[in-house]
């Protein structure tokens, strides 16, 4: 391992001189010419380690770039120092088994070459974690792991045979457990998560939500009264942005978009988004009649999602996994409300009555009856959104990484 020590930065960050090898499921794309694009939404994440790792690795699945939507091409900021190595396409879990072999040789030489390993427990459709963690412990890295999504594969809308075969209890469990003890650096996106998988390392375990608001995104004050006092005199309109999966909620939300509609009651609800229950939403959009109910085309993150956010009277977080979504960041970086489900992941976030609203999980009635009396409750909605862009200031992308720098510098440099 290098001896060069962390040096700090005006902007409060601790500059990193290790080699630090990041471990990600999440695919890069690699065009005819060599060049590498990423996803939209992981290339904003991808950009901002960059600020405080002076020599970052990033291993991931490598698939040809082709027709996929929303990709950025990674150009490397000046002076940084990054470079790319491939696994195999995990693209099902048939693939990613048959692979097994190759993707552990080249995680093995990896790992061999770096000083930090940056690691999970979790992923689909295999967790890399089970392989990394042992094999950076076992060659003498120092570990660190991030828990952001639920480590569990099962649960709400994952129900097919080959998630019950890695949904395996207690193997799953005791590797998450296992990995999060040994880890030198375990970080968390809620309590929930640290107190479930640490009882032995919790000195070196962390809280750190998940937050990808710039500051440049957050609202002035003046703004955010200004855009109040023009939806003061419009009807409320509640927004859901997010994968449409069962886990999000979708369903339960349809379900009480209906019974409100079988009532006559008289709601304003769009849905942004993609995945698998956009059918499900296009479906019920045309059966409803007294909901008004629209399926919008997805909205790149960044301005034009934070522009079309700040217009609503309130956002719809009806999640059923204890995951930390980051929307309710989001909202609240516009003055606007959430109304959301009472999990692990999003209960530290919102502050019932005041910056929000709660209700339980999966409860059908209970979110009709939050979105009926949203309709009537223009002021109250104001109130706790402005609460909410109070309370946010200062929760931010950055910040969030300027948090990991020092504690990276604390505890693995």
């Amino acid at each position: 391992m290098t001896n060069a020590p962390s040096q700090t930065d005006v902007d409060g960050f601790a500059v990193i001189n290790r080699r630090y090898l990041h471990v990600t499921p999440i695919p890069c794309y690699v065009d005819g010419d060599g060049a590498v694009w990423l996803g939209r939404s992981w290339h904003h994440d991808f950009v901002e380690h960059l600020t405080y790792l002076t020599d970052f690795v990033n291993i991931a699945p490598r698939l040809p770039r082709g027709s996929e939507p929303d990709l950025v091409r990674f150009e490397a900021p000046p002076g940084a120092r990054v470079s790319f190595a491939y696994l195999p396409p995990q693209t099902s879990l048939l693939r990613a088994l048959l692979r097994l072999p190759q993707t552990a040789a080249v995680l093995w030489r990896a790992i061999g070459r770096a000083d930090i390993v940056h690691s999970a427990i979790s992923g689909w459709p295999f967790p890399l974690g089970w392989i990394v963690n042992p094999f950076a412990l076992l060659r003498g890295k120092r570990l660190v792991i991030i828990v952001e999504g639920d480590w569990r594969l099962g649960g709400p809308g994952r129900t097919s045979w080959k998630h019950r075969l890695m949904d395996m209890d207690p193997l799953r469990d005791w590797m998450a457990r296992w990995s999060c003890n040994r880890a030198h650096l375990a970080l968390f996106t809620h309590p929930t998560y640290r107190d479930e998988l640490c009882s032995r390392n919790l000195g070196r375990a962390f809280v750190t939500p998940a937050v990808w608001v710039n500051d440049a995104d957050i609202l002035e004050d003046a703004a955010a009264e200004a855009t109040w006092a023009t939806k003061a005199h419009e009807p409320v309109r509640l927004l859901f942005a997010g994968r449409l999966l069962l886990s999000k909620g979708v369903e339960v939300l349809l379900a009480a978009l209906r019974s409100l509609d079988a009532r006559g009651v008289e709601v304003r609800v769009d849905i942004i988004g993609e995945g698998e229950q956009r059918d499900a939403c296009l479906r019920a959009a045309a059966e409803v009649r007294s909901v008004r109910l629209s399926v919008l085309e997805s909205v790149p993150y960044g301005k034009p999602f934070f522009e079309v956010v700040r217009r609503y009277h309130a956002v719809l977080v009806p999640s059923l996994s204890a995951e930390q979504p980051r929307i309710v960041f989001d909202a609240n970086s516009q003055g606007v409300p959430v109304i959301a489900s009472d999990t692990d992941g999003l209960r530290p976030h919102v502050e019932h009555g005041k910056t929000g609203w709660l209700v339980p999980a999966g409860d059908v009635p209970a979110l009709a009856s939050a979105i009926e009396r949203a309709n009537g409750a223009a002021s109250e909605l104001r109130s706790m959104g402005l609460a909410a862009l109070r309370a946010g200031r200062g929760v931010t992308h950055k910040a969030m990484h300027r948090r990991r720098s020092q504690l990276l510098a604390k505890y693995l440099s």
